[in-house]
């Protein structure tokens, strides 16, 4: 094969790539926009990143209530499962991608995993060779962070790396609005059965007050007739 035809196989190959990171980055938005539910919304979205993209593996952590650590919240695949079903969490500020990106705020990439210092070996994700971790932040706060693995070296290119980022930023407002909204859920929740329990006792301090109106006739009458008997 000459070289011309060579570079044009290349250029090719770049386009396809290109336009399947513009179709993933649609997708995302488009759920974006319509799935309110977080724990609907992260499966999808570590599916859409792997199927379009042919990653190995991708997961989203989320900062517990503590921030001291980054829970895996969507994990793809049977190794997703097995971490979910382990409670798979590292350390904000720990010896991993995801510690060291959740505590500076910045997307940390290894294009080789075996040389690099901040790395968690994970031994359900043997084949791991370059690893992409993306921060989910919302200005200066950050609420999680995205996993992104590829079983070859050097996997990814700077047009992974800006529309991956592009579509974490989309995803950690899809995911505060979410919350928001869970939280105001819940609020609304938590009012209606309070004013279901305060219904509930005036309805019942009523029903004791009427029952005690409706026997002092009774007692009455009782007290009529053991007067009477002692005549």
């Amino acid at each position: 094969m000459d070289p011309a035809q060579v570079e044009a196989n290349v250029n090719l190959e770049k386009a396809l790539r290109r336009a399947n990171l513009l179709a993933a980055a649609a997708e995302v938005s488009q759920n974006i926009t319509q799935i309110l539910d977080i724990d609907e919304l992260l499966p999808k979205t570590v599916d859409i990143i792997c199927d379009a993209y042919g990653f190995y593996y991708a997961g989203v952590f989320l900062i517990d209530e503590t921030g001291e650590y980054a829970v895996l919240r969507a994990g793809r695949g049977e190794p997703g499962r097995i971490m979910m079903e382990n409670n798979h969490k590292l350390a904000v500020g720990g010896n991993s991608m995801i510690g060291a990106c959740t505590s500076l705020n910045e997307a940390r990439i290894s294009l080789d995993v075996d040389t690099e210092k901040v790395w968690y070996p994970n031994p359900v994700l043997p084949e791991t060779r370059s690893e992409m971790a993306l921060p989910l932040a919302i200005g200066d706060r950050v609420i999680g962070a995205v996993t992104v693995q590829s079983t070859e070296g050097a996997a990814f290119s700077d047009e992974d790396v800006s529309s991956l980022q592009a579509m974490a930023n989309q995803l950690a407002i899809a995911i505060d609005n979410a919350s928001q909204r869970r939280e105001l859920e819940d609020t609304h929740a938590e009012l209606v059965r309070a004013k279901t329990f305060e219904a509930i006792a005036a309805a019942t301090g009523d029903a004791i007050h009427w029952i005690g109106n409706k026997a002092e006739p009774i007692h009455s009458s009782v007290e009529r007739v053991r007067y009477d008997l002692k005549l």
